[in-house]
Formats: structure tokens, C-alpha cells, sequence
């Protein structure tokens, strides 16, 4: 193919640019709805307050508090002196690559999580609201209570084996998050009185939030990542419209080549004919006469059949079968009538 590197090109681009659009739109529609989302205190009216609404609901809302288990709290696997609510364990691979162009480059890669999660409310004197489905949360502010790197012992046979395979292990690290008991969280999601209960989870509306940063401190930082998105949407908008304009220039260029040698093949077409058609005998009987056009003399023959029955002109029309015998055309050939 002719555009194939410039179509591989575009293709990348416009799936890049397409990410940049969903991520920006994600982010736009993410800050609208916390601009609308109300900030309601963590209070006794708070119940009152939604159990007035449509469907006791409050489709979208801001509230902040402390986090308080509901039970006996979990302890860290790693750090058994912290206390929380919520758990989750990392194991990444630290190595090094080999890439197209022969150089070594540092890669971590995530080889397996676990998390824990456990029944917790946000609290604030005697008002509580349960949080539910904490871990699918858009942002999951976590406290990084152990890391830990071990390198790796390869062996000789380790080294070979990784320098012909293009990947060496460096080593695994182990990371452990948790959402503390006592922290101060900001949640942001569907807010709903469910008997007596209060019950903060996710919505319909917008993402699940559980930040330790203010309402207007997340709008900023979504603000600044939706700015980026904008720059980054610009370039490859930019990169893109290069691309299709490279292409149709090359389109246009090669319709242009295709029609001038057209125009050059017709018209030697048209020499080669009059140029034929001056050497052609005047005088021809009806039997030396062309069957099709009755015009030309009869100068090509037609196998496996054998008739000569055709001109020149004719042959390039006729391709299937045979105008006297209608016998299948294997091959066409130049026929010389002494």
C-alpha cells in the first residue's frame, strides 16, 4: 500500500486523540457535577433533610467526617500497630527491557492485588453515614503504610537467559495501603436515608470520591487535569490534521499521475490504430471481414477453438467465449491470413 506508514500513523493518532477526548469529557463532566453537588453537614438535620427529598435521595452530595469502622477495625498485614478500614497489597516486578532499537529501559509491572474492605461509616459527634462500595471509588486517597524493595540474585545462567530474551528482573517491591481509622475523609457521591441509615455509595450522576482533599481543592485539581487534556487533545489534533492532509495531497497526486497516463496510453492507442488501419488491405471480402464489427479484417485467433474470426479492436472486448462456436476463449493470438 501506498499510504500505508501515513495510515498506520493516523490510525495511532486518532486513537491517542480519542482516549484524550473521553478522558477530558470524563473530566468536564466530573467537575460540573462536583460545582453542582451541595456540601451538606455531617449533623442531626442532615436526616431530616433527605428524608424530604425525592426518593429520601440526594442524587449527588458533599459530605466530610471521620472515618469510624463498624465493628472491630482490621489490622495492616505488615504494619500490625496501624488500624484501618480498608486494605489493599501490591506486588510489582521491577526489570529492565530490551526495545526495537537495543536499549535497556526500567519497567515496573503490577503482578498481583489484594484488598481488603470492611463495613465503615464517616462520623461526626453522633451522625454517621455508612460508605458503600469504598473500593471502586474514582479517587481512593490511601496511606502507604509499608514499602519494601528486594533486590533480586540472578545467576549467571539468569543473566544469560535475560540478555537473549530481551527481559532481566530487578527486583519486587511490596506495597501496602489502607484508609486509617480516624482519618478525615471528604466522600462525594448518591447520599440516601434507607430506614434509619444513612448511606453514601456511588452514582449515576458523577464518580465516587473519597479524598482527603477539600470539595474546591478536587475541582482545582480536575480543573488543572482537564486543562492538560486540552493541550494534549490540541497536538494530536494538530498531528492528525497533518496526517489526513499528507494523505489527500498524495491521493490527489497519484489521481493526477493516473489520469495523465491515462490520457498518454489513449492517445497512443489512437496513433496505433490509425497507424493500422492505413497498412489494412481496402479491398476485403464479406468472409475476410471481422464477425463482430464487420469492419476490420479478421486478424486474431481464438483458442482452443481455432476460429480466426475477430480484429483487434474486437479481442479486447471479447473474453469469454467465442463468437461463432461460442466455445470457451482459452487464449487469443495473432492470426496471419497469407
Amino acid at each position: 500500500m501506498e499510504f500505508l506508514h501515513e495510515s498506520i500513523a493516523l490510525g495511532v493518532d486518532l486513537l491517542i486523540l480519542g482516549l484524550c477526548v473521553r478522558e477530558y469529557i470524563s473530566y468536564k463532566k466530573s467537575v460540573n457535577c462536583l460545582k453542582a453537588a451541595p456540601q451538606l453537614a455531617l449533623d442531626g438535620d442532615l436526616k431530616k433533610f433527605v428524608s424530604v427529598q425525592k426518593d429520601k435521595k440526594i442524587p449527588y452530595a458533599v459530605v466530610r467526617g471521620t472515618v469510624t469502622p463498624i465493628g472491630v477495625p482490621m489490622r495492616s498485614v505488615m504494619s500490625p500497630s496501624v488500624t484501618a478500614v480498608l486494605q489493599v497489597i501490591k506486588l510489582s516486578e521491577h526489570r529492565v527491557t530490551r526495545g526495537f532499537a537495543g536499549f535497556w529501559t526500567e519497567q515496573r509491572k503490577l503482578i498481583h492485588v489484594s484488598s481488603n474492605e470492611m463495613p465503615f461509616e464517616l462520623r461526626n459527634n453522633d451522625c454517621n453515614v455508612e460508605i458503600i462500595d469504598a473500593l471502586n471509588a474514582a479517587v481512593l486517597d490511601l496511606d502507604v503504610v509499608y514499602d519494601n524493595y528486594e533486590p533480586s540474585s540472578l545467576s549467571f545462567f539468569d543473566h544469560v537467559f535475560g540478555f537473549f530474551s530481551g527481559v532481566r528482573q530487578k527486583g519486587l517491591q511490596t506495597t501496602e495501603e489502607v484508609l486509617r481509622d480516624g482519618s478525615f475523609i471528604t466522600a462525594i457521591g448518591e447520599l440516601e436515608l434507607d430506614g434509619k441509615t444513612l448511606r453514601l455509595q456511588p452514582s449515576p450522576v458523577g464518580p465516587l470520591f473519597l479524598t482527603t482533599a477539600t470539595k474546591s481543592t478536587l475541582i482545582k485539581k480536575l480543573e488543572e487535569a482537564k486543562s492538560s487534556m486540552i493541550v494534549k487533545i490540541v497536538i494530536f489534533g494538530t498531528v492528525s490534521a497533518v496526517l489526513i492532509s499528507l494523505i489527500i495531497r498524495k491521493i490527489c497526486a497519484k489521481r493526477r499521475q493516473d489520469r495523465d497516463e491515462r490520457k498518454i496510453k489513449e492517445t497512443l492507442e489512437k496513433e496505433r490504430r490509425e497507424r493500422r488501419s492505413r497498412t489494412r488491405p481496402l479491398n476485403l471480402t464479406t468472409e475476410q471481414l471481422c464477425v463482430v464489427c464487420s469492419t476490420n479484417p479478421k486478424e486474431v485467433i481464438i483458442l482452443p477453438c481455432g476460429h480466426v474470426c475477430i480484429c483487434e479492436d474486437c479481442s479486447e472486448k471479447i473474453r469469454i467465449t467465442c463468437p461463432v462456436c461460442r466455445g470457451k476463449i482459452g487464449t487469443k493470438a495473432a492470426a496471419f491470413i497469407a
